[in-house]
């Protein structure tokens, strides 16, 4: 049951039939070829006014248990009479000289009553019995308290549904009959409204429930609605998962409902006058009654209390207008400036500030904004403070429009600017780029002095074509090349600037490691390793003129004066600047030395 999901649609057959035992299923799968031809004939002499189609099955008793039976069904049909009437739903005239070809008229006593009766069934499958009825003769029956036709409905299977009436009947049906069950002495009217019921195709299926709580004593009467409401929305969400329509139910107090009456609520009145009962204890009807003689009225107090909310309500939309001029319409002005100036490179300042700034470097300065968009944008400013400090102040609704036309414009204006900026930005950003990239390139070894265009082409043969760097490179290249074609002759989008910025900043990334990995071979070439003892390590080298040894094992510095190594004040981070390291000469007197220092036993360089 939970798969199925509530969609506020009509009920489908072959949804219908998902639902049913496979026995069942296959009955009327099979019936469905013996009248579906019929149902199209209905429907095309129904022009429009044919509402859906839903079968029950017939019910006997066995063993005295009401059993049903669908062997043998009955074809209701429901016909949309609400605009003219009809005084009763005749078959003969409905199909005319179709009639003879798909109906039989038989006469039956009712067993009940004992009368004759006028019975038609299908002339392809006489088990199949049609009966016909319309919306005002249902809506009647409830009004006179027989619910037979609810009772089919919740009982039946939905064949077709134009516009969701039948779906939500039988919604309806079996939520009714639930709630009864459970709470039958409370309920006291249980009636639906809205469009829906006059035939219109709807997804709002309004219900009302009133609940008797004049003998409430143990609770508080709001703690008793509000734990009703619950259970009755939630037997409503259970139903909905089957059937696929969730109604929507508004629960009232009996209290509350007469109150409400008192002061004339409109929802009442309408609640009343248009709605239809589908359970009444009598009083629905009897206010129903009451509404028609004009006996209902509202009392002088309601009549006070509408005038007097007429009144606040235009009070109301006066302080909704000043609402909107003291904070949409002056933001609408105030934040786009702000805006555009913090981009030419202002920090952000107070409104006075703004204005003040805005007149000197976009009006007088740049003339990018009109002297007109200007004193529109100091009106709102004026407005705003003068609402601020003076309560009297009132916004008049040709004035609020004319400001927000104002607003528009002076923010289109805006826009174009910072679109504008925006270009410059991003064309300033690749041109920053680009000199960068050209920077890079004659720092490269025996690219000194080259012209742009031969450090591009040197720069391609030597790393990129060479594999130096990785083969992403190229097409990195060639977009950069492509972009300063398009920068040049001015044809450079936002977009292609974003995407060559990326690719030139990878490019200098490698660039980068590639000169620090050759920095740092070069620097371990001018380093002679040392390993004595057979375990022990440290590394000679020439330094700014000077020859160290660094002894590993003992994390000792030392420096070669005067024809031996004595202790050195310098730390490793003395000498890390690898660009005075010096090509060292290895000499027998230096070897000795080394050996000596260590003290020791073998050496091996």
């Amino acid at each position: 049951m939970s798969d199925n999901k509530v969609t506020d649609e009509p009920l489908s057959f072959e949804k219908e039939l998902s639902r049913l035992p496979l026995e069942i299923k296959s009955i009327l799968e099979k019936k469905e070829k013996k009248f579906s031809k019929f149902v199209e004939v209905l429907k095309e002499k129904s022009k429009g006014k044919d509402m859906g189609v839903f079968l029950t099955p017939n019910v006997e008793l066995k063993n005295n248990v009401p059993t049903p039976d669908f062997d043998k069904l009955t074809l209701n049909f429901l016909y949309d009479d609400f605009d003219k009437p009809l005084p009763e739903f005749n078959p003969r005239l409905y199909f005319g000289d179709d009639f003879d070809s798909v109906l039989v008229e038989e006469k039956v006593k009712d067993e009940q009553t004992g009368q004759e009766i006028t019975k038609f069934v299908l002339k392809e499958d006489k088990n199949i019995s049609f009966l016909p009825t319309t919306v005002q003769y249902l809506r009647e029956n409830c009004f006179d308290g027989i619910y037979d036709d609810m009772k089919r409905l919740g009982s039946s299977i939905v064949y077709y549904d134009t516009r969701g009436f039948i779906s939500a009947l039988k919604t309806i049906d079996i939520h009714r009959n639930m709630l009864l069950q459970k709470f039958e002495k409370y309920v006291v009217v249980y009636a639906g409204a809205g469009s829906w019921l006059r035939g219109e195709k709807s997804n709002d299926f309004d219900v009302f429930v009133v609940i008797d709580d004049t003998d409430v004593k143990r609770m508080p009467r709001m703690q008793v609605k509000d734990q009703l409401t619950k259970i009755i929305w939630q037997m409503s969400r259970e139903i909905a998962q089957v059937t696929g329509i969730q109604i929507h139910i508004q629960v009232y107090l009996l209290t509350d409902f007469w109150d409400a009456l008192k002061d004339a609520h409109p929802v009442m009145f309408t609640f009343l006058r248009d709605g239809v009962p589908f359970y009444d204890r009598g009083i629905y009807g009897a206010w129903k009654e009451l509404l028609k003689l004009g006996k209902i009225k509202p009392s002088s107090e309601a009549i006070d209390l509408h005038m007097n909310a007429g009144t606040q309500l235009v009070d109301r939309a006066r302080k909704m207008f000043n609402e909107i001029a003291m904070n949409d319409v002056y933001y609408a002005f105030l934040n786009p400036a702000q805006a555009v100036l913090m981009m030419k490179g202002f920090n952000p300042t107070t409104p006075k500030e703004t204005l003040k700034i805005f007149k000197e470097v976009l009006v007088d300065k740049d003339k990018v904004i009109s002297q007109k968009e200007y004193d529109n944008f100091e009106e709102a400013v004026k407005l705003f403070k003068s609402l601020e400090h003076d309560k009297d102040t009132k916004v008049l609704g040709k004035d609020l429009d004319r400001m927000l036309k104002n607003a528009d414009k002076f923010l289109a204006t805006i826009k174009k600017m910072f679109e504008s900026i925006t270009e410059d930005k991003t064309k300033s950003s690749f041109d920053n780029a680009y000199s960068e990239f050209i920077t890079q390139l004659s720092q490269l070894p025996n690219f000194e002095g080259l012209k742009e265009k031969d450090l591009v082409k040197n720069f391609e043969a030597e790393y990129v074509e060479s594999g130096k760097l990785p083969n992403f490179t190229k097409d990195s290249i060639k977009s950069i090349k492509k972009a300063k074609v398009d920068f040049d002759l001015d044809k450079i989008t936002s977009i292609e600037v974003n995407k060559v910025l990326k690719e030139i900043r990878n490019l200098l990334s490698e660039l980068k490691s590639l000169r620090d990995t050759n920095i740092l071979t070069e620097a371990n070439s001018k380093k002679l390793s040392v390993v004595y003892d057979e375990k022990n390590s440290a590394e000679v080298f020439m330094y700014d003129n000077k020859i160290y040894l660094i002894d590993f094992s003992k994390d000792s510095i030392f420096e070669f004066k005067a024809k031996k190594f004595v202790s050195s004040k310098m730390n490793r981070e003395d000498l890390v600047d690898n660009s005075k390291l010096q090509d060292l000469e290895l000499t027998g007197m230096l070897i000795d030395t080394i050996k000596d220092v260590l003290k020791a036993k073998s050496l091996k360089i």
